[in-house]
Formats: structure tokens, C-alpha cells, sequence
């Protein structure tokens, strides 16, 4: 990775990012789910240009170098710290700011800012006991929220049992797993 940073000009160095990424606060938004990107952009290498892997390499890298629970403006803020680290401000920068700002939505503006959109997301399509795991790392996050967790977090796997239909039985039982808590 520390060869894409350097070939896009982005001066910070990588395990400066990991150790970001390692923060004692995150329990789903960690390394873990940074590697998970990384091997689903590898997964697709055969069908992109060099250009698009690193854009989808970077975006995975910095869509949520920062990260705190407690904040509304996460990929705001990573997006900035993203544009700060380049030495550049080309239209394929921007389009990765642009691609890192498209999360907070995941309504991508671009066909790979709806791939990587799509790949982020794609925890919502996995089977029960995975979304268990994801569901104990976003508890563990948003703890700081007490009581309003569960309403809010309930509102929000209902919205996704409706955008992700073909997996409604896996999320269903999800729901129902934090409806129990």
C-alpha cells in the first residue's frame, strides 16, 4: 500500500494510517474491515484499469481513516484528512474525495464510487453469525449512546432489510437478535 500512497503523491506513511484505523474505539470499523475491502478490490482487479484499483484501494484506505462514534461528520473529516496527505489535487483526487464522501449516504455518484459503495455495504448480504460479529463491533461503538442505541440502530436494519431484500431472513433475524437485547 505504501507504493499506491507514494505513486499518488499522498505523503503520509501507511503504518501511521494502520495504526489509525487500530484505535482503541473501534470494534467494527478496524483494520479487519479495512483488510475486507482491500481483498474485495482485489477480488475485481481483473476487471478494472490500473487507475480505478487505486482509486478503489485508496477510497478503502481513507473512507474511514476518521472515525469517532459520537460525530456526524466522520467522512467529512476523512475526506479532508485525505485531501491534506495529497500533494496533488487532480480530477482523480477529487474523485476519490468525492467517492469518500459518498459513504456517509452509500449512494454513489459515479459507477466506482457505487462499486465501492456496494462493497462496504456488503456485510448486510452475509449470513447470520457474521452479522452477529458486525452487530457486536457497531454495539460496542455506539455504547456511548446507551438507550438510544437500540431504537436507532433497529430504524437502521429496517432500512437496510428494505434495500437488501434478498437477504431479509438473514437480517430479520438480526433484528430480532437486538430487539432481545
Amino acid at each position: 500500500m505504501q507504493d499506491i500512497l507514494n505513486k499518488w503523491g499522498i505523503k503520509v506513511d501507511y503504518n501511521i494510517l494502520l495504526g489509525m484505523w487500530n484505535e482503541s474505539h473501534r470494534h467494527y470499523h478496524n483494520q479487519t474491515h479495512l483488510l475486507d475491502l482491500i481483498n474485495k478490490v482485489n477480488e475485481k482487479i481483473d476487471f478494472l484499469t490500473e487507475k480505478d484499483y487505486d482509486k478503489l484501494l485508496l477510497c478503502s484506505l481513507f473512507h474511514d481513516i476518521v472515525y469517532d462514534p459520537t460525530k456526524t461528520d466522520n467522512e467529512e473529516k476523512s475526506a479532508e484528512f485525505f485531501i491534506d496527505k495529497c500533494s496533488d489535487d487532480n480530477s482523480d483526487i477529487m474523485e476519490v474525495k468525492q467517492m469518500i464522501l459518498d459513504t456517509k449516504t452509500h449512494n454513489g455518484s459515479t459507477t466506482l464510487s457505487r462499486t465501492f459503495s456496494s462493497m462496504d455495504m456488503s456485510i448486510v448480504q452475509s449470513d447470520v453469525e457474521t452479522l452477529l460479529e458486525w452487530e457486536n463491533g457497531i454495539s460496542l461503538e455506539y455504547a456511548v449512546f446507551g438507550e438510544l442505541y437500540k431504537p436507532n440502530r433497529l430504524e437502521f436494519l429496517e432500512k437496510m432489510m428494505n434495500e437488501y431484500p434478498m437477504n431479509s431472513s438473514n437480517l430479520l433475524k438480526l433484528i430480532e437478535h437486538v430487539e432481545s437485547k
